[in-house]
This record gives structure tokens, sequence and C-alpha cells, in this order.
């Protein structure tokens, strides 16, 4: 083992952030397999006009992973599991001139997933990541979910703005998650507001209501 992998192994766990296999942080083969033809694109339920594309489904060891990355004082595994989002759209033959994301805000502890998942996009794609959209005003929806009853959905927030004028271009924006689709739509229609010729969206992992029809 050299120092490097060891030094590694001290500031993070070499295990697989789903099944717990030795040597595959953030997740195993098993638990995310690298398929690229099975990123996408879908249709955004929200937003038909938004090709939208994902690294997997909101479940298994992609899911405990990205919690992980989130809550469990992993970040560094959502730069990871970016750059393999990254390689994927990259095998996938996506087209894009540079990476932004959906800017989470400070609620007293860090909001920089989406952020981090988009330097992994940007570093593997060899595209300029830009922060172009502000954080959306109203409630965290993280918190909002917790705190309404089950079967009453969160309330909606406004769209997040874009912080500069484009002059055309094709932006690729990520964010970790795709349930409805609700962010992503506010965002994409922020940027062709702002100039973009075309939006896409990617995603670590997606819900099934956030896909629609063919």
């Amino acid at each position: 083992m050299s120092v490097v992998e060891l030094l590694e192994g001290l500031l993070r766990p070499a295990r697989c952030l789903g099944c717990g296999a030795p040597a595959a942080w953030p997740c195993c083969a098993r638990c995310l397999p690298s398929e690229p033809g099975q990123v996408g694109p879908w249709r955004l339920a929200a937003d038909p006009q938004v090709p939208l594309w994902a690294l997997g489904p909101y479940q298994g060891g992609l899911r405990a992973a990205l919690l992980a990355g989130k809550l469990d004082g992993q970040p560094a595994a959502l730069t990871e599991l970016g750059r393999r989002l990254g390689a994927a759209l990259d095998a996938a033959g996506v087209g894009a001139d540079l990476v932004t994301w959906v800017a989470g805000r400070s609620a007293g502890l860090p909001r920089d997933h989406a952020e981090r998942i988009g330097a992994g996009v940007a570093a593997t794609l060899g595209l300029p990541a830009l922060g172009l959209l502000a954080p959306a005003g109203g409630r965290d929806l993280g918190r909002a979910r917790r705190a309404n009853r089950p079967d009453r959905p969160p309330p909606a927030r406004p769209p997040p703005r874009a912080r500069r004028r484009l002059a055309g271009g094709r932006v690729l924006v990520v964010d970790d998650l795709a349930t409805t689709g609700g962010t992503l739509a506010g965002a994409a229609a922020s940027l062709r507001r702002a100039g973009a010729r075309r939006v896409e969206a990617a995603v670590l992992a997606v819900a099934p209501t956030a896909i629609g029809g063919p």
C-alpha cells in the first residue's frame, strides 16, 4: 500500500457506502453499475424541453452514498460521484459549453452539495464550472419535507435566479437529486431567460416522478 493510499484510508473509509464492499468507495460496481446507456436522456416531467440525465435511480447503494455525502460527513463522495456522472455523460455524448449547479442556501449547515457534484462533472468533461444561479428563496426543501405532514406536498418556492446574462451557449445544470423536477425546471427557465440557447439537467439520482413521458 502506498503512502497516498494509506493517507486516503485515514481520511475516508475505503468501503462502498452502499454495501460495505472493501476498496470500493464511494460505491461499488454492484451497487452502481456504470452503464452509459442507462443515464438518459429522459424528458424532465416539470419541463419537457429539458433533457434529464442521471447516474441512477434514487435507491439502494446510490441512495446510501448520496445521503452519506450530504448528511454523514463524507462530502468528498459527492465530488467522486460527480466524476462518475461526468464519465457516463461523456460516454453518452453529452454536449455542453459549461456546467453550473443549483445553489443551496446556508441554513446552519453546508449546502454546497450540488456545487461539489458539478465540480466533479465539469472536471471530467473538461468544461468550465460557473456559479450562474443564485440560491432560491423560500424554505429549505429538506426541512420543509420533514416539517410537513406526510400526506401533504412541501410548499412551493421561487425558482433559482440567474446571476448574469449569457450570450447563448449550452448549459448543463447539475443537482444532487430530482424528485419532482420542479427546481431544475425553474433553473432551466431562469437560464433561458438569461440568454442560454439550450439547457440540460444532470443529477446523481432520480425518482420516477421526475421523468416525463416519451
